[in-house]
């Protein structure tokens, strides 16, 4: 396999890569390169471009290549495996890139594969939503932007019953399609109150709690007490929360005394499974409007398939209709013309007798203006008229007489006045 290793820093190899290089590089060679630089650790410093500081500080060590990749690391200069190689290859010194090449290889396959692993980092947790993780179905459903997990029913059981738990399970969810909620199999872990998270799922994601009773699940105290949870819940919400299963014969603790327990040993026309299966599922208005749907679905087929058919005598039937209404407005306007013609004859005739009745009316006002003028005429004018004499005999006497009577109350009254004055002096 080869692998371009120009792209692979030299920093990046092992200590052991680097110990042997040392090794190798670090002894003093006499002879020089075709190109004169020392075969030793200082034709690589030269090539290096390293300084005159660097390079008494190096003369000094006692590991001089080892210092100088530590330096290179340090100031991180862009270095690869294949520009040492070619620098191994201008001092002469084939025999490193023999001993090392492989070793390199290595260390590059390492690198690359650390380099790969970094590109990828995990995301960082929300306190909010890492609250509502409790299944592993709301991991897969959140990172699918979905709402958490949601189930039919929690499936309560004693661990001496999960050979039957199991076979219920798969009836369930493969058979009836129905989703299932396990403490031991859904449950995340970490979850710091078991009993809480428990509770938090049978109150608000799961429809029902399914129980299955035996001589073993009555023992269990957190069995016990989820039971007395699930029976709260219930009350409370006014639901029905529990579907007892009698799977062992035992004696049955007041909460499910009084309910309609499903008994899996009982034989004959007793349909354990489907009675199960219907206390189980939530009926609601989804339910009806997928069978709508479904009942669409069916019908529409044989319906696109009657299309042409059905619309090659739409249009005949289009085409009578238009020819039936041309016929029937024709009809029409034959008979409009025909019942104007007479209409006119009727109104002039109409016309004539109207004009001589108001001629006749005119007549006959005019006769009786000139008799009413006539009876005027012979009447007697009011200036002729005598004029009436108001003031007879007969009235000035009677005023007298009350003009008398006036006097005399006046002059009693007077008197009455004076006694009444001398009294009170």
């Amino acid at each position: 396999m080869t692998m371009d290793l120009s792209t692979v820093p030299l920093v990046a190899i092992s200590v052991g890569s680097k110990q042997v290089i040392s090794t190798l590089l670090n002894p003093t060679k006499v002879l020089p390169s075709e190109n004169g630089l020392p075969r030793d650790w200082r034709g690589l410093a030269y090539l290096l471009e390293l300084s005159a500081e660097v390079m008494t500080l190096l003369s000094s060590h006692s590991n001089p290549t080892i210092y100088m990749l530590t330096i290179l690391e340090q100031k991180e200069k862009n270095i690869t495996i294949k520009d040492f190689y070619l620098m191994m290859e201008q001092i002469s010194r084939w025999d490193i890139i023999d001993d090392i090449e492989d070793m390199f290889e290595k260390d590059a396959v390492k690198y690359l594969e650390e380099k790969q692993r970094a590109q990828i980092s995990a995301d960082m947790v929300e306190q909010n939503v890492d609250k509502e993780i409790l299944t592993q179905g709301d991991v897969h459903r959140l990172k699918e932007g979905l709402e958490t997990q949601y189930y039919d029913a929690f499936l309560l059981y004693a661990d001496e019953d999960v050979s039957f738990a199991s076979k219920m399970v798969e009836k369930l969810e493969t058979e009836y399609q129905l989703k299932l909620c396990l403490k031991d199999r859904d449950l995340v872990a970490g979850i710091t109150f078991e009993h809480e998270a428990v509770m938090k799922i049978i109150n608000e994601r799961c429809n029902r709690v399914l129980i299955i009773i035996s001589p073993s699940f009555l023992i269990s105290a957190a069995n016990k007490f989820f039971l007395n949870y699930a029976q709260a819940l219930s009350i409370d919400k006014q639901q029905r929360k529990i579907v007892p299963c009698l799977y062992k014969r035992c004696e049955l603790p007041m909460q499910l005394k009084y309910m309609f327990i499903l008994d899996y040993n009982r034989k004959g026309l007793y349909d354990f499974w489907g009675k199960l299966r219907d206390s189980i599922r939530a009926l609601n208005s989804s339910v009806k409007c997928t069978q709508k749907t479904t009942e669409l679905t069916n019908t529409l087929p044989n319906k696109c398939s009657d299309l042409p058919q059905v619309c090659q005598e739409a249009k005949e039937e289009t085409s009578k209709n238009t020819q039936e209404k041309i016929e029937n407005c024709v009809i029409k306007n034959m008979n409009d013309t025909k019942a104007l013609h007479s209409s006119g004859t009727k109104r002039s005739k109409m016309l004539k007798w109207v004009k001589s009745t108001a001629n006749w009316k005119t007549k006959q006002n005019k006769q009786n203006d000139h008799l009413i003028m006539d009876k005027l005429a012979n009447l007697p004018s009011l200036d002729n008229l005598d004029s009436l004499n108001l003031t007879s005999d007969s009235t000035i006497d009677i005023y007298e007489k009350k003009k008398k009577k006036k006097n005399l109350f006046d002059k009693f009254t007077k008197k009455g006045q004076m006694r009444k004055i001398a009294v009170q002096t």
